[in-house]
């Protein structure tokens, strides 16, 4: 009887080590949600540095306006009254001379 009784007892302490390093909240699965967390907040934060650099920006364009007219006439192409834009093509290729 008391063989029977020490065998329960050996495999109930089977089954809740069992269930601590590898069941639902085990050890193993704490460990591995810890990596994806870790991940998570380098995401992030790559994103929060990229956040603040856009809003520097946009904080340096408000307060310049000629800035932004340089800009606008750079990217967009855009002119003045009584002024003529020129666009020469740019050649991707290159030409090899002799």
């Amino acid at each position: 009887m008391q063989k029977i009784l020490f065998l329960v007892l050996c495999c109930v302490l089977a089954f809740f080590q069992y269930e601590l390093w590898y069941g639902k909240g085990s050890i193993y699965g704490s460990y591995l949600l810890k990596g994806k967390i870790q991940q998570q907040v380098d995401a992030n934060n790559l994103l929060i540095e990229r956040n603040n650099k856009i809003v520097d920006h946009l904080e340096e364009l408000k307060g310049s306006p000629s800035l932004m007219e340089a800009r606008s006439r750079r990217e967009l192409g855009l002119t003045k009254p009584n002024e003529i834009l020129v666009n020469f093509p740019t050649s991707n290729k290159n030409i090899e001379s002799n």
